[in-house]
């Protein structure tokens, strides 16, 4: 960075630290409908001792050393670093917890109470359990992750289950008093289309509370098809429609996959352009927000305004599964607090920041002193 960049953006993180300790009136959040039990798992490269190994580094080296066994066969050593409360929802709401937002959950999370595995989600106002957990081996690698998931509990999260542990009028009445309501895991979730139909068939029309924040994080596509997206989307502009403010938020392969279904052509998914990806969601979708965030740095877009902020990048990250989550509820948590769109990708990068360096989300004094330490150092925490 040069010397005026320097000071503008330790400018901007001063001032981030100054709002975020500021008295704040309590938010009521909705977060659905998925749960997961996530194993962390380090790859062997070279085993030298019971207690010691190398690791394989990155995904490619990864898969290089499965091609290798190809025609022939290969043996792949796993070490377990943990086992963890997982799934993009129950991640998110942990994270607002610790930032004393108002969380209720609904999702798979246990069934019939909640699993103790995600025994952080007691502090939530209300919990409501769909069913069990789903099961994830996430293999983490410094350049990103492999997650393979067991899917099948999460066929319980449907919108007749809903019904039958959530009455209709019950729903409503949780609607109407959350100020913001987080969708995530579409991906994962098959009968999510339904419930979103559902939802702007039924409970929409008799939600009476204005300026209601509905937030997506659609999760990776990729195996689902392109109809099945085509019509996640078309419900998506329906919130819109229905007078929600809708944010949508993504990974770079996210947007890119999510562009390609709505008509663009990308070759290239490492060499996409963020900003052309946002114009052109924007120009398709007309929602009241659209976020991108990537390894090193986040980006969004709102009207016609786009921007920018650079993220503070780990080369060696502890955790990683979950980094974009943490992402979301910091984002989100600006949102709440009503900070410029700067500042909630500040505030995203931050919290998603601290995730990777201590594998667990800040509490709002940890990620000031995150913010202070980071605005010291701008290149390298």
């Amino acid at each position: 960075m040069c010397a005026e960049k320097i000071q503008s953006f330790a400018a901007s993180l001063s001032g981030l630290s100054a709002l975020l300790n500021q008295p704040v009136k309590t938010q009521k959040v909705f977060v659905g409908f998925d749960g997961f039990i996530d194993e962390i798992i380090h790859v062997v490269d070279i085993r030298f001792s019971p207690d010691s190994y190398k690791r394989i580094s990155t995904i490619q080296a990864y898969a290089d050393r499965i091609a290798h066994g190809s025609g022939m066969s290969t043996n792949i050593e796993l070490v377990s670093q943990q086992i963890k409360m997982g799934g993009n929802g129950p991640i998110l709401a942990n994270s607002l917890l610790n930032y004393a937002v108002d969380v209720t959950y609904m999702g798979s999370v246990g069934f019939p109470d909640l699993d103790p595995t995600f025994h952080a989600l007691h502090r939530c106002r209300e919990i409501i359990c769909l069913g069990p957990p789903a099961v994830t081996d996430a293999l983490e690698f410094n350049d990103g992750k492999i997650i393979a998931s067991k899917l099948t509990s999460l066929n319980a999260v449907t919108w007749e289950n809903i019904k039958k542990h959530c009455s209709l009028p019950q729903l409503i009445a949780l609607f109407e008093e959350c100020h913001y309501l987080v969708f995530s895991n579409w991906s994962m979730i098959v009968g999510m289309n339904q419930i979103w139909e559902e939802f702007l068939n039924v409970a929409a029309p008799n939600i009476t509370t204005s300026e209601k924040t509905v937030f997506f994080d659609l999760a990776d596509p990729e195996k689902r098809t392109k109809e099945d997206l085509q019509i996640a989307l078309s419900h998506i502009i329906n919130f819109t429609k229905a007078g929600f403010r809708v944010t949508l938020s993504m990974n770079l392969k996210e947007a890119c996959e999510i562009s390609e279904a709505l008509g663009k052509t990308i070759t290239d998914y490492a060499a996409a352009d963020p900003q052309a990806i946002l114009d052109f969601l924007s120009d398709r979708l007309e929602l009241f927000c659209i976020v991108i965030h990537l390894v090193d740095r986040a980006c969004c877009r709102h009207g016609n305004s786009y921007y920018e902020v650079n993220g503070p990048y780990c080369a060696d990250p502890k955790l990683t599964t979950g980094a974009g989550d943490n992402f979301n509820a910091g984002f989100l948590y600006g949102m709440m607090r009503s900070f410029s769109f700067t500042d909630c990708l500040y505030m995203g990068c931050a919290t998603s920041g601290y995730y990777v360096r201590y594998a667990k989300s800040p509490v709002l004094q940890e990620l000031i002193g995150f913010l202070n330490l980071w605005k010291e150092n701008p290149t390298s925490i």
